[in-house]
């Protein structure tokens, strides 16, 4: 920017994303901050930001033409989530995986 000449435009931008501030805000607020700003750059980039189980990669790797990054970073290079026997019961009892047994 420092060598582009003063009376050069800046270009317009394709997408905006406001946010609310003031002293009292809570930069970690997973509905007021963190979502909107996921969803804001899933719509820019076109993909799929979210976190999945290794199982869900899994049949996204035979359904899908494209993985999601978190699929591609982790369990494609076989660094996905470490399933414990609690988590796979909570993941089924919040309905994000199916009960096999």
């Amino acid at each position: 920017m420092r060598l582009r000449p003063p009376d050069w435009p800046l270009p317009r931008p394709d997408a905006i994303h406001h946010i609310v501030e003031d002293f009292l805000t809570d930069w970690t607020a997973p509905n007021a901050h963190i979502l909107p700003l996921r969803r804001f750059l899933e719509n820019c980039l076109s993909t799929d930001l979210r976190n999945f189980f290794a199982e869900s990669c899994f049949l996204f790797a035979f359904t899908r033409q494209k993985l999601p990054p978190f699929c591609q970073q982790g369990y494609v290079r076989m660094q996905g989530l470490v399933g414990s026997q609690e988590l796979r019961h909570h993941a089924v009892q919040a309905g994000l995986l199916q009960d096999y047994t």
